[in-house]
């Protein structure tokens, strides 16, 4: 996932946003600033804007200064908007609180398990449910690194004195992979699966058979 990331860069014609996250095109405007005197040098002021989600960036002398650049992944196109909001938040406040960072992710994932169809109340079942559904156990093991699952689990949205920058990016990258595993890669395979003869040929049968019993 990492590796389709394209960071926000001066005059780049396209670029993962930094407001929604998604690869798009952006348009440029210049902005003209008033100095306080002939002395001081002028300064260059562009704005960047989404094609996407229209969030703007702010560019200043090619450095952008609004938002504030995050190290943290932007969070993939598949993810629930009900999750993705607190995703966001929790990207925006990585550099300022860590600790707060996690907490929000923590309560990202108990949201993703009521999206998925799971119990929210107990994140731990949730997660073993999942992995019986096809999750790599490899993930419930990571969760379990930094206590989302497990007996030293944290609730949703408690400040842990042990989350550090460190463990907050290991939870942006696990939300990530589990939007990927359980609803990017099943709805790649339903378009797979579409382009099918056969399967076209099926739902072009149900279709008829359906509308017969309607007539």
């Amino acid at each position: 996932m990492e590796a389709d990331y394209t960071p926000p860069s001066y005059k780049g014609d396209a670029f993962n946003c930094p407001h929604c996250g998604v690869f798009s095109h952006q348009d440029w405007y210049e902005v003209s600033v008033d100095r306080r005197s002939d002395e001081e040098e002028p300064q260059e002021v562009s704005l960047s804007y989404c094609d996407r989600c229209d969030g703007f960036a702010i560019w200043l002398d090619e450095d952008m200064i609004h938002p504030v650049h995050s190290e943290a992944p932007p969070p993939l196109e598949d993810m629930p908007e009900e999750v993705k909001g607190i995703y966001l938040e929790a990207r925006g406040v990585l550099d300022a609180s860590p600790r707060s960072s996690a907490a929000l992710l923590r309560m990202a994932l108990q949201r993703m398990m009521s999206y998925l169809g799971e119990s929210s109340d107990n994140v731990s079942d949730a997660i073993m449910n999942l992995r019986n559904k096809g999750l790599d156990v490899k993930i419930q093991k990571a969760l379990d690194s930094v206590r989302v699952t497990g007996e030293a689990a944290v609730d949703p949205g408690q400040i842990d004195i042990r989350d550090d920058r460190e463990i907050a990016l290991v939870l942006f990258n696990l939300v990530n992979l589990i939007v990927d595993a359980l609803i990017s890669q099943p709805r790649r395979v339903d378009k797979v699966v579409e382009k099918i003869p056969e399967a076209k040929e099926k739902k072009s049968k149900s279709a008829e058979m359906l509308f017969n019993s309607l007539t």
